[in-house]
């Protein structure tokens, strides 16, 4: 079921877009700027009531000053292209780089005192990056620290140009749309499991890649570096041709993890949870599949995903990144079908052995990220 009405960020998203098309510059009056103009003013009040020429030659001045800056601040604001590189994908509340260069198109005006500001989901980021002189075709960079607190697909989506440069009494600003999609994956908690598992609790799946297993996937023609040991002799010999008898790959020792996202009512508390309980889910992939077991995650009914390997518990941290609470709470409720399983949320079943595990509350986390396996560092 979808819904015509936009939400309100769509709503706000759309007017900035349309108040940038309708005005492409933007200009703020400096503290320094408010004094000049005021002393502009007094002194083409004083040249008015009293008619005095000298006067008169003053506010031309201090006029033609302003014109001045106008038109130099719009000369280092021109012809300017602007790049971004950053990380796929980020942890929640973890500082990550953000690299920007910056590269001036103009044959002969170098631009100076320019500041670069991301702007991330429609809001300016509270960093900002500052050039003193970019040459006439030079290309410079420069990297800062960003930290993005709330999970899911975060956009950026441009760039604010500003220069205060020449005099500082005004600052001068366009915007350059420079769109770049980046997945916020859950922060890492301190969790804590009532009962451990065992290496007998761990059970036995065939993952959905070819490997050496017992579950047969299909016969293939052998090619250059296959193994003589896996020849199909019974095809081989009935068909004329070389045949090979492909497997799947056995992956021995998994957990299932089933999770609940679903709120249990429209209260931040409530929602609070919930995002609590994505952490703890988040926190017990990495772990697991850091120590080389594979996990099934099961978040919706009986469908799961499965991970063997740190490697590949990007895509499960991805789609915790993406649940929607609301949307969870539609769903059937999840379902685990191994024998032993952990279990986190109310609705959350297994038609095994089921093990619960402690959450701490939103404001007894701690930061963890020195335990983090397999992690490179910035």
């Amino acid at each position: 079921m979808t819904s015509d009405k936009q939400s309100p960020k769509t709503l706000g998203l759309d007017w900035l877009r349309l108040k940038r098309w309708m005005f492409p510059r933007g200009l703020t009056i400096t503290r320094e700027g408010k004094v000049y103009l005021g002393i502009t003013l007094g002194v083409g009040f004083a040249a008015i009531n009293t008619g005095n020429n000298l006067l008169f030659l003053v506010l031309g001045l201090l006029l033609g000053l302003i014109v001045v800056s106008g038109i130099i601040s719009e000369i280092t604001l021109r012809s300017m292209t602007i790049k971004r590189h950053i990380p796929r994908y980020i942890e929640a509340d973890a500082p990550f780089a953000v690299e920007l260069s910056l590269k001036n198109d103009k044959r002969y005006a170098a631009s100076f005192g320019v500041e670069l500001r991301d702007e991330i989901d429609g809001k300016p980021f509270r960093r900002r990056c500052f050039f003193l002189r970019v040459g006439p075709g030079e290309e410079r960079k420069v990297t800062y620290r960003c930290v993005l607190g709330k999970r899911g697909r975060a956009e950026f989506q441009g760039t604010i140009v500003s220069t205060r440069f020449p005099f500082g009494l005004f600052e001068k600003r366009r915007f350059i749309a420079l769109t770049d999609d980046i997945i916020v994956l859950p922060s890492r908690i301190s969790i804590s499991m009532s009962h451990p598992f065992s290496k007998e609790d761990w059970g036995t799946h065939s993952a959905v890649v070819p490997g050496p297993g017992d579950e047969f996937r299909e016969l293939r023609q052998m090619g250059h570096g296959d193994d003589p040991r896996r020849i199909h002799w019974r095809a081989t010999a009935r068909l004329g041709k070389t045949y090979i008898r492909e497997t799947f790959k056995d992956a021995r020792g998994f957990v299932e993890l089933v999770l609940d996202a679903a709120p249990v009512s429209d209260a931040a508390a409530a929602m609070a949870d919930v995002e609590q309980r994505i952490r703890a889910a988040g926190t017990l992939v990495q772990d697991l599949t850091g120590q080389g077991i594979a996990v099934r995650l099961v978040t919706t009914g009986e469908c799961a995903l499965t991970a063997r390997d740190h490697r590949e518990a990007i895509s499960l941290l991805v789609h915790l990144a993406l649940i929607d609470p609301i949307e969870a709470g539609r769903a059937p409720a999840p379902v685990g079908t191994s024998p032993v399983a952990i279990t986190i949320g109310q609705r959350a079943k297994s038609r095994g052995r089921a093990h619960q595990i402690s959450i701490p509350k939103q404001g007894d986390m701690t930061d963890t990220n020195e335990k983090r396996p397999n992690e490179t560092p910035l």
